[in-house]
């Protein structure tokens, strides 16, 4: 390799490697619920290091299938972009190279970036795919235990459902327990103890349950004649361990071997979609070589605009590949196209348009492309200068707050006009990739349930918030980054410290917009993403071809009552506010005696009261004596309306910050865990700020990096985003299983990042 080639390599090859590692830490992000889950078992100690490489690994290749090919387009973009905006592209013309003399070291790339995806897509990922799913089940399988939180009603028990009203900090010791066993349903086993504890008894295979100052009812609720009531001061019962998880299903069309489709297709018996599945395989990785036709003439005629034309080349051609290779990868499953068509023909149609530019641009001839994508950009540039220039009163308005000497300077102007060109250039890109990795992982279910493709749209238009919600605040990081950086590499701020102006000054419209960011963020949060996250679910499901999503449990017939009662109910018709076969359990706070069973075939609502029929009371006084009466209706003022028992099980996700805080304090007296709900409601104030925290780090760090290029900024920007993101996403698994405090958990990670970003700042030399 010449010295020639192994420049214009080192020049592409670099952005290339930043742009992959940026392009899948994003696209990562679509894959939140696999490593949700991953992190919850690391804090649970369910995985081992080992499981937790493999899950990593095997979540990784189905990422950079797509991201390969992004990143050599985005490399060469903005490698060229650089050379041609420094002239010395007209210097390698000048000297008789051709456009085929430079496609050698461009060539190259894309054949190192195909082979390592189409090693990945038809090897590594079916194969990785496959050991995820068996893992998940051995993982299940290890977990077996039995977790006990207060107030929470355990049903994972065999016919069994266990209530705690208290336990201890080291979780060995409860107070306030009932244990209901249903092995017979008409006759009901009900046990009330003051205290007690668990431990497991690996040799039998079952847990040994110890309880202390106690009774125990066995009634049949429709022969109440028939009961028994025994006390106990000591009593041990042994409960068996949960079987467990069934083996896996037969593996699913990702999963399975190239090899093995490929001898269906010669045997004739590969179903369509096994043929499209494996012309996608191998379509997608020569795209690498694709984009290289495409993407050297286009960068090479790139004379202005350096990397940021770049991007925008690069975020064009990207949508445009891969709308088209997703529209035909559909066609061809629904039997109106041939599968090798639909795979291989936007390879086709790229090629053909790169060897057409390769042969216009050896001529001389101007690019067309790239003069009509300059003519637009010039087209709305000219619309903002004439709202500059118009004379109106918002104008006016304006012009007096940007020139204010209090407020805005002309090179807070400059300052903030610089970064907003990079955040709306980098977010367009980060929710252009975030949307193309999802809708990749949804194609295999869009053709197979033949959704349309209003509904894919729809889905897409409502889970916009959820990605700018996710994004934006590594958009801020990485916009501060490439603006200040580049005016320290530019020095421009030695210029800026030499009239006198203090860095931090010069940061401050900065802060203040990352400040203002961070509202905004809160405001998508509470006011639009509560109404979107819901949409988009019943969208998804949709795709997915799910049953439609109803928020309330039919299956919830244990609930705790606002005072010192417990409800049983066989059913709950929640428009007429009619119960069938309810069980009302009365205890003594202080020592969990039962004080009272009611038992009515029907209870129906009356306006103020409830209205109990057919049905018997039980009443055991401190002596021992138990009182009994039976009748035929009963009017009781006391319980629950029926808007208790109709509280709907939603995600914090899908609340707005006063119903979470509302909804958790219902679930608080319904027995229901709301530890991880905790956290997310002091998420909902302290992930906002992130943005504001991003703005405070990026400008020390911009300072200190800008000498070392944009690229070394994005590197850095990625640590940062990824550390932050990871420690998030940790300490609030931790506080979901009580691990730590809530409050700690929402607010740990903040806390250390934004005092190091303010520590960081005050040492920079201003």
């Amino acid at each position: 390799m010449k010295t020639l080639d192994r420049y214009i390599f080192r020049e592409i090859f670099f952005p290339s490697v930043i742009a992959l590692a940026a392009l899948t830490f994003v696209a990562f992000l679509a894959f939140s619920r696999e490593i949700g889950w991953l992190l919850e078992l690391i804090v649970r100690q369910s995985a081992t290091i080992s499981d937790t490489w493999t899950i990593s690994l095997a979540i990784l290749p189905n990422v950079l299938t797509f991201t390969i090919p992004m990143a050599v387009l985005v490399g060469i973009l903005t490698g060229f972009g650089r050379i041609s905006s420094d002239s010395e592209a007209i210097a390698f013309r000048a000297s008789g190279l051709s456009m085929i003399r430079l496609l050698f070291p461009v060539m190259l790339l894309g054949v190192i970036g195909c082979g390592a995806s189409l090693a990945i897509n038809a090897s590594v990922a079916p194969g990785t795919a496959s050991r995820l799913r068996e893992l998940r089940y051995e993982i299940a399988a290890r977990q077996v235990s039995l977790e006990v939180k207060p107030r929470v009603f355990n049903e994972s028990l065999t016919n069994l459902v266990l209530y705690v009203e208290n336990t201890a900090p080291e979780g060995f010791r409860w107070d306030g327990i009932m244990l209901a066993d249903m092995t017979q349903p008409d006759q009901p086993r009900v046990t009330f103890a003051r205290s007690g504890n668990l431990f497991k008894d690996d040799e039998n295979h079952a847990f040994v349950l110890t309880l202390t100052n106690g009774s125990t009812h066995v009634v049949s609720p429709l022969s109440p004649e028939r009961y028994s009531f025994d006390t106990f001061e000591t009593t041990r019962i042994s409960v068996p361990i949960p079987e467990t998880p069934a083996k896996p299903d037969m593996p699913t069309l990702q999963e399975s071997p190239t090899g093995t489709i490929w001898n269906k297709m010669q045997a004739r018996t590969a179903t369509r979609e096994e043929r499209v599945e494996f012309h996608r395989r191998f379509a997608l990785p020569f795209a690498c070589l694709v984009f290289t036709l495409v993407g050297l003439p286009l960068g090479v005629s790139t004379t202005r605009g350096s990397r940021s034309m770049g991007l925008v080349l690069s975020l064009i051609l990207m949508l445009l590949y891969y709308l088209a290779f997703i529209g035909g990868t559909r066609i061809a499953g629904t039997a109106q196209f041939s599968p090798f068509l639909g795979a291989w023909l936007p390879n086709l149609v790229f090629a053909i348009l790169g060897l057409i530019l390769q042969a216009r641009s050896d001529r001389g001839h101007e690019n067309r492309l790239l003069n009509r994508l300059a003519e637009t950009m010039r087209w709305f540039s000219g619309i903002f200068s004439g709202f500059r220039t118009s004379r109106t009163r918002f104008s006016r308005w304006r012009y007096s707050l940007t020139h204010h000497p209090k407020f805005f300077r002309l090179l807070d102007v400059y300052v903030l006009r610089g970064f907003w060109f990079f955040f709306v250039l980098v977010l367009i890109v980060f929710v252009a990739v975030f949307i193309l990795v999802t809708l990749f992982e949804l194609l295999p279910d869009i053709v197979k349930n033949r959704i349309d493709t209003a509904i894919v749209v729809s889905y897409f238009f409502y889970l916009l918030p959820q990605i700018l919600y996710y994004v934006i605040p590594l958009t801020v990081l990485l916009a501060i980054l490439i603006n200040l950086g580049t005016l320290t590499k530019t020095n421009e701020t030695l210029a800026v410290k030499a009239g006198a102006v203090s860095l931090y000054r010069l940061g401050l419209p900065l802060i203040l917009m990352g400040l203002a960011l961070s509202g905004t963020i809160y405001f998508v949060q509470d006011f639009m993403l509560p109404y979107s996250n819901q949409r988009q679910d019943e969208y998804r499901n949709v795709i997915k071809g799910r049953a439609p999503q109803t928020y309330r449990d039919p299956q919830r017939k244990w609930m705790a009552g606002s005072g010192d009662r417990i409800y049983h109910y066989n059913y709950f018709d929640t428009n007429s506010d009619l119960f069938g076969g309810i069980s009302i359990f009365e205890f003594i706070p202080n020592t969990f005696e039962l004080n009272q069973w009611v038992f009515a075939t029907r209870g129906s609502w009356e306006g103020s009261h409830w209205v109990l029929e057919d049905g018997w009371v039980r009443r055991m006084d401190l002596r021992g004596k138990v009182d009994y009466r039976r009748f035929d209706r009963f009017d009781v003022h006391q319980l629950d309306g029926p808007d208790y028992f109709k509280k709907e099980v939603r995600t914090a996700a899908q609340m707005t910050y006063p119903e979470l805080k509302r909804y958790i304090t219902d679930l608080k007296r319904s027995g229901f865990d709301v530890s991880t709900l905790m956290v997310d409601l002091y998420r909902k104030l302290s992930f906002p700020l992130v943005s504001f925290i991003m703005a405070i780090i990026g400008i020390p760090f911009s300072f200190t990096t800008g000498k070392k290029g944009a690229f070394f900024g994005i590197g850095l920007c990625l640590a940062i985003g990824i550390f932050y993101w990871s420690a998030f996403e940790f300490f609030d698994k931790l506080g979901g299983i009580n691990r730590l405090s809530p409050f700690i958990a929402a607010w740990f990670p903040n806390l250390i990042f934004g005092f190091g970003g303010v520590w960081m700042l005050l040492r920079v030399k201003t």
